[in-house]
């Protein structure tokens, strides 16, 4: 069974805010300091929703901006979908990755990597979100990691001060020398 598609959220507006409270299109206008031809084109459907207008709806009126806005965003996705047929393209890009991952998956971090990339972030005055962004562009540039065995480490450099310590590439040695100091 197909949903019908979301409203237009200029005729939200129009039937649970504007009407409710008995104003006119010029008296709207007024209120929300825009002219009466660029609400009227929004709360028929002639116009999208701009964030500006979000914003005065929500200080007029008290709907959340957010709650607007995905409003749209919903709107222009059905609206779009309706088009799909005449746009054709061919996948192109990392295909495992899509193979790997469910459709509008979120990136689950848990705590403890939370809490180590805020440190990071904070030491590289960055954003967690950036931090992340430039990580998994990293990984996504280098195709073989892509198709590679998650459990597989990459082998370890060996380290020299001076004299060969250890090859830290053999584990077995590495611990036996951390275990010791």
């Amino acid at each position: 069974m197909t949903r019908p598609p979301p409203p237009h959220p200029g005729e939200f507006v129009r039937t649970e805010i504007i009407e409710p409270r008995d104003l006119t299109v010029v008296e709207a206008a007024a209120v929300l300091g825009v002219s009466r031809p660029a609400l009227s084109a929004f709360l028929n459907g002639r116009s999208d929703l701009s964030a500006t207008m979000a914003l005065r709806i929500e200080q007029a009126f008290g709907v959340n901006v957010e709650q607007l806005m995905r409003m749209q965003a919903d709107y222009d996705s059905a609206r779009i979908r309706r088009r799909e047929d005449e746009i054709r393209l061919r996948r192109h890009g990392v295909r495992a990755v899509r193979e790997r991952s469910a459709p509008d998956e979120a990136l689950r971090v848990d705590d403890t990597l939370m809490r180590r990339l805020r440190e990071e972030a904070e030491r590289r005055r960055t954003t967690v979100s950036e931090l992340l962004e430039a990580g998994l562009r990293r990984v996504l540039a280098e195709p073989s990691t892509v198709d590679a065995d998650p459990d597989a480490l990459k082998p370890l450099p060996t380290w020299r001060g001076g004299e060969p310590l250890v090859d830290i590439a053999d584990r077995d040695a590495l611990y036996r020398v951390m275990e010791e100091e």
